[in-house]
């Protein structure tokens, strides 16, 4: 009986040994989970800066404004020959014939170089900026034309001799054969449009110059009904104008082209007609391409015992 009292023990004992385990040995602490990485979207919007370039619009009614509203006074002349000579031999200014090569081969005044009118355009690297320059034709009206119409480009060293070859030669002055060479100068930067638009004024001008004829011719084409746009101050026009003329200052123009019409021909007149030329390429350049100039003016009007009205 004891001894199997004995076995069964001992059986026990090894069953128990047998289920035990290790404590030191085992690792009872769960296995930390895995770290998960979140990959969170860059919602970061990158704007790349836009710079703008704000291009000037040219507008040619402001540039032509630029150069009437600052004629000044003596309207960019010097009418009295012997003033003339002393201006140009006090600056030694460079002398601008603008008549034809036949006209200037004829005769000129000493040291002109020839440059027609309808090429002054294109011969602007004869004409210098930066030292007076004195323009002439036979009786001013070409001379007129191409002063105005060098100042509209920026050439505001431009002035005239309105008694031109006729003027010089009444007086008994020097006269020259030679073919004077012309130097070249550097050409100012000009806006595009506006060199365009003075360049086919120029280059285009017509046979008789863009002028209205005599009295006589006037008075047809206005009984036609051509519209009369005097040029003239506005104390000048009080004192008197020509019937139906409506006034604005030739400095005033490009602020009141509403007051010009474009659909009957216009004809601009002055006092004696030189400044009747300066109006006719700023008409022209502003798209007023019906207007002439009447050369004879008030004063041939007025000689011609024309009837007159006042305000």
């Amino acid at each position: 009986m004891i001894r199997r009292l004995l076995v069964l023990l001992m059986a026990v004992t090894l069953v128990a040994a047998s289920c035990g385990g290790d404590e030191e040995g085992s690792d009872t602490t769960q296995p930390a989970p895995l770290a998960t990485t979140t990959t969170v979207a860059d919602t970061t919007t990158t704007t790349e800066a836009t710079t703008t370039t704000t291009v000037a619009t040219f507008d040619i009614v402001d540039a032509v404004l630029d150069y009437t509203s600052t004629i000044p006074d003596g309207w960019m002349a010097i009418s009295d020959t012997e003033a003339f000579k002393d201006a140009v031999d006090a600056s030694g200014a460079l002398l601008l014939d603008v008549r034809e090569v036949s006209e200037y081969e004829a005769g000129h005044i000493p040291g002109a170089i020839n440059v027609p009118l309808r090429t002054v355009t294109d011969n602007l690297d004869k004409i210098p900026t930066d030292r007076q320059v004195f323009v002439y034709c036979k009786s001013g009206y070409r001379a007129g034309l191409t002063a105005s119409s060098l100042r509209m480009l920026g050439y505001d060293n431009v002035l005239v001799y309105p008694p031109g070859w006729s003027g010089w030669t009444a007086a008994e002055q020097d006269v020259a054969t030679d073919d004077v060479a012309a130097e070249t100068f550097a050409v100012p930067d000009i806006p595009g449009e506006l060199l365009t638009a003075v360049d086919d004024f120029m280059n285009n001008i017509p046979e008789g110059y863009y002028t209205a004829g005599d009295t006589e011719a006037v008075k047809s084409a206005v009984e036609a009904g051509a519209f009369l746009l005097d040029v003239r101050t506005a104390s000048e026009y009080e004192e008197g104008f020509i019937p139906g003329a409506v006034n604005v200052n030739l400095r005033e123009i490009p602020a009141n082209l509403d007051l010009i019409p474009t659909d009957k021909p216009v004809i601009d007149y002055c006092k004696s007609g030189y400044r009747a030329a300066l109006a006719v390429p700023v008409l022209h350049v502003l798209g007023f391409d019906n207007a002439r100039a009447y050369t004879g003016s008030y004063n041939a009007w007025t000689d011609a015992n024309e009837p007159i009205e006042t305000p």
